[in-house]
């Protein structure tokens, strides 16, 4: 099976210093052109399925590939965003530094450390990992695409390439990029990465790159 992953389109908080989990935060403007030239760059290929996030910047960009590939969009809610708990929507850098803060904590174990009323990663893995099983099942010789998030995607591409879930910084996945892995009995190759060429008309200043907790 070869899964082609796409993280949803630049949202209202993208680029903007706030913690965006499940919150429900529609496309920009941005968002909607850089949707519009991710599906105008997919139209005509064959795909198989196309699976999404339930949150509407997911779904949004989704409505737009599924357009352009003519595939009903196939939602679930395994494929959102990690939940940030009460934390969502807070802005990271007014959060409290210094040890045995939750930000020290979360930098030095995030796998395991839980937003407050939320997620780790280690349960982001794990829910979105079961996607990915399902769909080999259904689809084992095809290809699919599936749009959902940042943290999601980089859990899902550490655990296929063997990489510890805590060095999931490694991949930097950019609203509305694709990438893309083969997976087969004998494990993953990627085969695409973090790819926005198709972006490129879009102005720089505004291919925006949601924030994340930064180094301590």
């Amino acid at each position: 099976m070869r899964v082609t992953f796409i993280r949803h389109g630049a949202s209202e908080w993208t680029g903007q210093p706030i913690l965006c989990g499940h919150a429900d935060i529609p496309l920009s403007s941005v968002g909607v052109a850089q949707a519009n030239a991710l599906a105008a760059h997919l139209r005509g290929r064959q795909f198989a399925a196309l699976w999404s996030s339930p949150l509407q910047r997911a779904q949004q960009t989704a409505a737009c590939v599924a357009h352009a590939i003519g595939h009903v969009v196939v939602t679930d809610p395994r494929l959102m965003e990690m939940d940030l708990g009460t934390l969502d929507g807070q802005r990271f850098d007014q959060l409290p530094r210094g040890p045995k803060t939750f930000r020290d904590r979360w930098q030095r174990d995030p796998v395991r450390v839980r937003f407050p009323r939320g997620e780790n990663l280690g349960d982001v893995s794990k829910r979105t990992w079961q996607v990915l099983g399902e769909l080999y099942d259904r689809h084992p010789q095809d290809h699919v695409v599936v749009v959902s998030h940042l943290f999601a995607i980089q859990t899902l591409l550490c655990r296929a390439l063997s990489i510890p879930l805590k060095q999931f910084r490694t991949f930097n996945i950019d609203t509305a990029a694709i990438t893309t892995v083969q997976m087969d009995k004998s494990g993953f190759r990627l085969l695409l990465l973090n790819d926005g060429r198709h972006l490129d008309e879009i102005s720089a200043a505004h291919s925006l790159r949601a924030p994340s907790l930064p180094p301590r």
